[in-house]
């Protein structure tokens, strides 16, 4: 009996205070509906305050100012709480202005270099620094690699520009022959002004197949094995691809569509959601997620909002190709000419997949059916790939990397 009583008492207690706890916890609850006056500043991205709002209860009507533009060569993007969460703001609060970033590297004597530039010429300058450590490995000149690079190099940025130009003769050729002419090397407004100039136009295809081509007769001149070229070349333009797409990045272009989509011309998602979808979903850094609001709408911005980084998917997917590249050329049973292969299907599959997403190909049209330039050119990389590799494996059996020395030096 006594012990009954014994637990009778301890769960009448425990139930007591369980029930004390509640009461405490309605309080506090209730409590939060009387919190003390607390103020949201405004403040844009150098610490300047744009507008101060004291409330004295929680809900407190925020209404933020007006968008600043007080950021050179940016423009602000959203503040940095989301406006739906405004109303659950209860305490001292500092919301900051977030402006897309500046796309300028340095400004020298006036004139901007810009990340766009200094990507591609970065990924150039990796790309050489690579072939020269595997020139003397396979059999090859430093100084006959060094050669080709120095007169391939700026053709192919010429074949870049032409292919871009191809594909958007509307855009460049118009007016005046010499007007037209200007626009297409680069002089924006068709007039010789080199405060204007720049090549943001470019298409990668356009260089592959330039350097592809000289590579073929330049190696026929040097009497060099073009395979030993080619394997040399596709480890240099997937790495350099890899980088050069981050100068998309700060341009806030070559982007997806809106994250989440859109049914019959309503978001799918809220801005919010967008954002976390990017940022905690996908994990992609802070940093690049901001920048991929779009606020303006133009012909590839249905409406403001965030925009899948096809740049990052294309980039990240590269540089994986890369390192499965650097591991094939230590196989020894791999023949030279296949990790060119290998380049042309992993490239080729990495950009059908980025160009179905994207929201600014190039396009062509072909009985009556709209294509996409990227899309069909990869196509066709794959399957000359295959028969490239059905080739070197039947008629160059011995031609493989085991000829090669420091098999396993990276």
């Amino acid at each position: 009996m006594k012990k009954t009583i014994k637990i009778t008492l301890l769960s009448l207690a425990l139930f007591i205070t369980l029930a004390l706890f509640g009461m405490n916890n309605h309080q506090n609850v209730f409590a939060d509906e009387t919190t003390e006056p607390f103020t949201v500043t405004f403040v844009d991205y150098d610490g300047q305050i744009l507008k101060e709002i004291s409330c004295d209860t929680s809900p407190c009507e925020i209404v933020p100012p007006t968008s600043p533009n007080n950021k050179e060569n940016s423009r602000f993007l959203r503040w940095s709480i989301f406006e739906e969460d405004f109303a659950s703001i209860d305490e001292n609060t500092e919301i900051e202005a977030i402006y897309s970033l500046d796309n300028r590297l340095v400004s020298i004597g006036g004139r901007d270099i810009v990340f766009y530039s200094f990507f591609i010429v970065l990924g150039i300058l990796i790309a050489l620094g690579l072939g020269l450590r595997e020139t003397e490995r396979i059999g090859m000149k430093k100084d006959d690699l060094l050669d080709g690079f120095l007169w391939i190099v700026p053709l192919a940025i010429l074949g870049a520009r032409l292919w871009y130009v191809a594909f958007e003769l509307d855009n460049f050729v118009y007016g005046g022959f010499f007007e037209s002419l200007l626009r297409i090397i680069g002089f924006r407004t068709g007039e010789l002004d080199f405060s204007n100039f720049g090549l943001e136009g470019l298409a990668i295809h356009g260089a592959f197949f330039t350097a592809i081509i000289l590579a073929y007769f330049y190696t026929r001149k040097k009497e060099i094995d073009v395979f030993k070229m080619l394997d040399i070349v596709a480890i240099g333009f997937i790495i350099a691809q890899a980088f050069g797409r981050w100068g998309n990045f700060f341009n806030q272009e070559a982007h997806g569509g809106l994250v989440g989509g859109m049914t019959e011309g309503v978001a799918n998602l809220t801005i919010k959601e967008q954002f976390e979808y990017l940022r905690y979903t996908l994990n992609i850094p802070e940093f690049i997620v901001n920048n991929m609001f779009m606020p303006k709408e133009n012909e590839f911005v249905v409406q403001p909002g965030f925009y899948h980084p096809t740049f990052f998917y294309e980039s990240m997917l590269n540089l994986i190709g890369f390192s499965i590249m650097l591991i094939l050329r230590r196989i020894k049973k791999i023949h030279f000419g296949e990790i060119f292969a290998f380049y042309l299907i992993w490239y080729g599959g990495v950009r059908i997949f980025i160009e179905t997403m994207r929201t600014d190909p190039l396009t062509f049209e072909f009985l009556g059916m709209t294509l996409k330039s990227a899309i069909v050119t990869s196509g066709l990389m794959i399957i000359g790939a295959i028969a490239l590799s059905v080739f070197v494996r039947l008629k160059r059996k011995d031609e493989t990397y085991a000829k090669s020395k420091n098999t396993f030096k990276f």
